[in-house]
């Protein structure tokens, strides 16, 4: 963001206000060009493969089957006169290099939508000074915790990268590295834009709803087409230049590593300053007192509306230059609850940006890989067409990301329109991504009966598979959002119930969380099941293909729902217009919708690769003993597949509790380093200098908090399939990966829709929507309101931090446990030669999670202590007075 010297020199004056104008991004320019160049070049290649005119790449794996081979593969062979393609045998074929290049270019054509939408978020008003104030001081937060963020993330993945080398070697370092990479560049450039172009959302609320609805989706899905665009590019790129469908598996392990450390880190962060805020007893009363002036304010803009129209019936119009005297008055005094507020209470728009735009960034793009990544693997290895089954997972996800490129360009929406009503507007958009997957998915396979490589039953089964894919992350979101929408009656009800007192607010907050988790588990476990006896292992390659196909769409209204609630906040802090602030609270009950629904598409896309993984580290495993792994059935099913159940439910309950302490410490962290240290605004500045440097000490102090709170879990993923691994083989590991993913499903839902059922009811009594049986408004001074705090406190951890990061979780154990037992072949089928290692994998994840919750701070305090003695000595030296005794600010980091 520019300095503020040189915004204040672009601007326009409309009235008596000064607005910024945006500013034009050469960087945005160049990329257009570059991108449009990658697309004609990838089509070229494309159409000069499906001619036979392109060069042939032709590769050679070990199959998990046994199948004929077929007249239509490579005539030279590794097997000299082998006419079968034999279990754990090397076979060659032709890489699906038209389906590459396709994904190529639907990869370059989500870049250049991101480019452009970049541009145009950026050219677009920045707003009022108070507008632009405010978001100054976000991005000054963000900037500060992805500076100090990156740094970890990369010494994790130096050591993740050693590991990676030590047990798949380096064609699978090099894939680790570029997925890395990528998926750590989609982060930063997601909420750099993003946060952007909050301000521009801000202000164009103040215009038109269809106007800010197009901004703010187009904003938004600039963190989800980079990350997708980023995913299937890199992916399809890799495969040409690797060649090797098993060292792709490093790929995801580089992603995992940075969508856990930015999900989980963010995760927090984002909750820990927010509840630390609570635990300052004055900042409680203030923030009651600001919720209830800005209530009372609301009502009172309402109340004047309402005369306005009135007078204006029986013509009366000489008033209004008092109305409008009266409407600054209260405007001046939103400007001094914006100066007035502690700089923490800024940290909720900072986490916003942080955990809802550059996790779940991060986070799509770990799902898309690691499901392209087990379906390269399946459709080469185990399927019997390789360049068709390989290639069909990558047509369907490129036309699906292609569709949610088209389609983020416009959303229909009009001034009447209600946030359920644009909800549906959005819904719509993407039934218009699912129908050109379906064209393009039909039109492939067709074109390979008629070629008759395939059977017209399999064509048929693959329409289906595909379909049901595509549809069953919109069936859990549209199941959970009836349980956590102001719109439907489950929030209604408990909002209207929260008198009766803290008892039955949570309980009835947990019984609607376990009711909405039932519906979508037994879809999605329906789904599996039908598709599994369609086409048994290759269908559910296809089957999470297919889920992820949307995902570019659904992750850029996902990230905008962070956009559009600090939007609101911003707009609620700086304006009195009532439609203003009608619209920010109709985008911002949008917002939650859907920041809930990526929540949601999450946990389905993390099922879906999770269980990929499993079936694919089987087949690998037993290929490996000369085993078809289609006929392992009976001699699996031992005491050490029930220990492993067992060891999954036991370590993701750990995990679960890890998270959910490391949020409570940081919180207490935060509390305490506010109160010690007299952290607050500068009274002798003004306003926004006057809270950038204590934000910015906050935000570095947490951010080092959190990264540290972070360890152990990290700790506690990778020793999961160690443990499981060498204590029960690989029988255990595959029911322990199993068992945990459909716990780890459930559950999170669970925690996603609880926390986020209390978060809707609080907001629909703060927007004045609940009244009592006479009709009167029920605000923020009800019992209503206080027992749903208590509700929003619970609940906060549950939906930002533990519920997503359960599904990080069971990522990271698959992906690590694949590369492990897969390429690194660690583990035997039964850990006869291996348990010893269990007990050193179990001795030594207990001293690092104890050295990283009691070493390290004895450690930091060590080291603030002996910088700080030094810092006195120079002092001394250069004969300065030395400073009075105190002790450093981060002793108690």
């Amino acid at each position: 963001m520019p300095e503020r010297g040189q915004r204040e020199s672009h601007s326009h004056t409309e009235g008596e206000v000064v607005i910024f104008e945006g500013t034009f991004s050469w960087w945005a320019a160049w990329c257009m060009m570059i991108w449009v160049l990658c697309f004609l070049a990838s089509t070229v290649l494309m159409i000069l493969s499906t001619r036979g005119s392109a060069f042939q790449i032709i590769s050679e794996e070990i199959s998990y089957v046994k199948e004929v081979r077929p007249p239509y593969g490579p005539e030279e062979q590794p097997v000299v006169d082998a006419t079968m393609r034999e279990i754990n045998q090397m076979f060659a074929y032709r890489l699906p290099q038209t389906a590459l290049f396709y994904s190529l270019a639907g990869s370059s054509l989500g870049l250049f939508t991101v480019s452009y939408f970049s541009s145009f978020v950026l050219l677009e008003d920045q707003g009022p000074k108070r507008v632009v104030d405010i978001g100054f001081l976000i991005s000054k937060g963000v900037n500060v915790y992805m500076g100090r963020t990156i740094p970890v993330i990369l010494a994790l993945l130096f050591l993740g990268g050693w590991y990676v080398m030590g047990t798949a070697g380096p064609r699978a370092v090099a894939c680790f590295a570029v997925g890395a990479a990528l998926n750590l560049l989609s982060a930063q450039v997601g909420v750099s834009v993003t946060v952007q172009g909050q301000t521009r959302l801000a202000h164009a609320l103040g215009l038109e709803l269809f106007d800010a609805l197009q901004i703010g989706v187009r904003t938004g899905s600039i963190g989800g087409l980079l990350a997708t665009s980023l995913a299937l590019g890199g992916m399809a790129g890799m495969w040409l230049l690797i060649q090797d469908t098993l060292s792709l598996s490093g790929f995801g392990s580089g992603a995992s590593i940075v969508s856990f450390a930015m999900r989980v880190g963010g995760g927090i962060f984002s909750k820990g300053a927010d509840i630390g805020a609570d635990l300052v007893s004055d900042m409680e009363e203030a923030r009651f007192e600001e919720d209830q002036k800005l209530f009372e304010l609301q009502r009172k803009m309402a109340e004047l509306e309402e005369d306005r129209k009135e007078r204006a019936k029986h013509g009366l119009e000489g008033d209004d230059e008092d109305m409008m005297e009266e409407l600054r008055k209260m405007e001046d005094q939103m400007q001094d609850i914006a100066s007035q507020l502690h700089p923490i209470d800024y940290f909720d728009t900072v986490g916003e940006a942080i955990n809802d735009v550059s996790g779940t960034c991060a986070d799509l793009f770990e799902s898309m890989v690691l499901i392209l990544g087990t379906c390269a693997i399946i459709g080469v290895k185990g399927s019997p067409v390789p360049h068709f089954n390989a290639g069909l997972p990558f047509w369907i996800i490129a036309s699906g990301k292609v569709g949610c490129s088209l389609v983020a360009y416009f959303v229909h929406v009009h001034e009447r329109f209600t946030a359920r009503r644009i909800r549906w507007s959005l819904r719509a958009n993407l039934l218009l991504v699912i129908g050109l997957v379906q064209l393009v998915q039909v039109l492939v396979s067709f074109q390979e009966y008629l070629a008759g490589t395939i059977s017209f039953e399999r064509f048929g089964h693959f329409c289906v598979i595909s379909l049901m894919g595509q549809v069953i992350p919109e069936v859990c979101v549209l199941l959970g959002e009836f349980f956590t929408s102001t719109d439907y009656s489950p929030v209604r009800s408990l909002a209207m119930n929260a008198d009766l007192g803290i008892v039955q607010v949570v309980l009835q907050g947990f019984g609607q969380g376990f009711f909405s988790t039932g519906l979508p588990a037994v879809v999605i476990i329906t789904c599996v099941v039908a598709t599994w006896r369609l086409e048994q292992h290759y269908g559910l390659a296809l089957l999470s293909a297919s889920s992820v196909s949307g995902t570019g769409f659904q992750g850029g209204i996902a990230s905008f729902g962070a956009i559009a609630t600090n939007a609101h906040k911003i707009i609620h802090l700086t304006t009195y217009h009532p439609m203003s602030r009608h619209r920010a609270n109709i985008c911002a009950a949008l917002g939650d919708t859907t920041a809930h629904a990526g929540n949601t598409i999450s946990a389905v896309n993390a099922f879906s690769a999770v269980f990929n993984i499993a079936l694919t580290l089987l087949a690998q495993a037993y290929t490996e003993l000369d085993i078809n792994y289609m006929n392992v059935t009976g001699s699996i099913l031992s005491s050490y597949s029930q220990a492993g159940l067992v060891l999954g439910v036991v370590m993701t309950f750990a995990f679960a509790a890890n998270t959910m302490i490391s949020c409570l410490q940081t919180a207490q962290a935060f509390a305490k380093y506010v109160a010690q240290y007299e952290i607050g605004k500068i009274a002798q500045l003004p306003f926004p200098q006057s809270h950038v440097r204590p934000l910015k000490k906050l935000a570095s102090f947490g951010t080092i908090t959190s990264m540290r709170m972070t360890i152990s879990p990290i700790i506690n993923s990778l020793a999961c399939p160690m443990i499981g691994g060498f204590f029960l083989g690989v029988k255990g590991l595959l029911f322990m990966i199993s068992g945990s993913n459909v716990l780890v499903l459930c559950l999170s839902i669970f925690l996603i829709n609880s926390g986020q059922s209390w978060v809707a009811a609080r907001k629909f009594v703060l927007f004045g929507l609940l009244r009592d049986k006479d009709g009167n408004v029920i605000g923020p001074d009800s019992p209503h309101y206080a027992n749903l705090g208590i509700g929003e406190t619970i609940g906060g951890p549950f939906e930002d931090t533990t519920g997503p990061a359960m599904n990080n979780f069971i990522k990271f154990v698959a992906v690590f446990a694949f590369v492990t037992g897969g390429p690194g072949r660690l583990y035997d089928e039964l850990p006869t030669n291996t348990w010893p290692f269990g007990f050193a994998s179990v001795v030594g994840s207990l001293s690092l999670v104890f050295f990283s919750r009691v070493g390290l701070d004895l450690l930091l305090k060590g080291l603030g202590s002996f910088l700080q003695r030094r810092k006195k000595m120079q002092a001394y030296e250069e004969g300065e007075e030395p400073p009075p005794e105190e002790k450093d600010e981060f002793e108690d980091l």
